[in-house]
């Protein structure tokens, strides 16, 4: 049997429930401007909760579309300068639905190699022609009109950007419909945080957004023309046959987007490049295996399964939360710590988590 095959191997994943862990210990989620504790959010989840309840009791074409969700889509699309926004229960209803509901029987789909599980899942069951590129190099597709290119903003395994002139250039030269997911970019960078999208927008068809990674929440969103989103609307099963997320959900969404676009966001998102710039100092003069990134999400490659784990466990003694990734997540090869750095996080904490990484170094080479 394949599970009794994994157990045996150091692939099996494992869950462990986590515990409220400190900040500076932190270095596996993905809350990159600290906003899941922020006092604003927890007060207006804890306000809805007390008018609306804890769920929102249907699909949002049944009763699970209250004022919460409406306003929310309304500020989101006022964020992003969009006719319209449509919110979603996982960023992996969001693309599959996407992809499997817009993208036309007779369209070519042509997507980056890195693109995350949900793409290429939606991508297989919409059952379309498609074709992987290589990761970040949209100059080798050869489209025809009106086919549909996929990319991220900000890659979530190797933590890169995508080539935005590029894509624009593509997108315009071939004449083809963009979809971006900006998960892990939006709130982060930019003005008022719209990230790769303000780069791109003139060229973007739909974009695909979370609420839980920068904004602190959790939940998705999908964003384009009326008439995209009234599509979805009318024959995303995903969308339709989907309990609502809570109203109290939505309002805490919404204070975080309040956030995101005010001064306080942009002080957030100043602390984050200093911690972001520290670290890549940090684990350049050590001479470790790493990939270019400015965003978040930081990497050390350890080509290796077992050393993976092995350093993670280690680093986990030591009080550091961080994660290991091994394949078929990332490619043969390339098992790694991925670190997920925070606007909270403090320069001393960056600097411990180095002590605790050249301590792991010393206990592997000893053994």
């Amino acid at each position: 049997m394949r599970l009794d095959d994994l157990r045996r191997s150091s692939r099996y994943r494992v869950r462990q429930s986590r515990q409220p862990a400190a900040i500076e210990k932190q270095f596996a989620s993905n809350d990159y401007l600290s906003l899941s504790q922020h006092r604003r959010l927890i007060k207006a989840a804890t306000d809805a909760l007390e008018q609306w309840g804890t769920g929102s009791s249907g699909s949002p074409l049944l009763s699970g579309y209250t004022e919460q969700h409406r306003l929310l889509e309304e500020e989101l699309a006022d964020w992003l300068q969009v006719d319209s926004a449509l919110l979603f229960s996982s960023g992996f209803a969001a693309n599959h639905g996407v992809i499997t509901t817009l993208i036309e029987p007779a369209k070519k789909i042509h997507c980056d190699r890195l693109c995350h599980a949900s793409i290429l899942e939606g991508v297989k069951h919409s059952q379309r022609r498609f074709k992987r590129f290589p990761h970040n190099h949209p100059e080798t597709i050869k489209a025809t009109a009106d086919d549909w290119l996929i990319t991220e903003g900000t890659f979530s395994m190797d933590g890169d950007y995508a080539v935005q002139q590029a894509v624009a250039q593509q997108v315009e030269q071939q004449q083809l419909n963009l979809m971006l997911d900006d998960a892990h970019g939006l709130g982060v960078w930019g003005e008022q945080g719209r990230a790769s999208y303000d780069e791109l927008k003139g060229q973007v068809r739909v974009l695909t957004g979370t609420f839980g990674k920068a904004f602190g929440v959790g939940g998705a969103f999908v964003a384009g023309t009326t008439d995209d989103m009234d599509e979805l609307i009318q024959f995303c099963r995903e969308y339709i046959y989907s309990t609502s997320f809570p109203p109290a959900q939505a309002a805490s969404i919404r204070a975080s987007l309040a956030i995101i676009r005010s001064s306080e966001g942009e002080q957030r998102r100043q602390q984050l490049a200093g911690n972001i710039e520290l670290f890549k100092t940090l684990i350049r003069e050590r001479g470790l295996d790493t990939i270019e990134s400015d965003s978040p999400i930081q990497v050390w490659v350890v080509k290796d399964d077992q050393s993976a784990l092995t350093l993670s466990e280690q680093l986990k003694k030591l009080g550091f939360v961080v994660s290991a990734v091994r394949p078929p997540t990332v490619p043969e090869g390339t098992s790694r710590l991925r670190f997920s750095l925070q606007a909270d996080h403090s320069p001393e904490d960056i600097k411990q988590l180095f002590s605790a990484i050249d301590q792991c170094q010393d206990i592997t080479i000893n053994d």
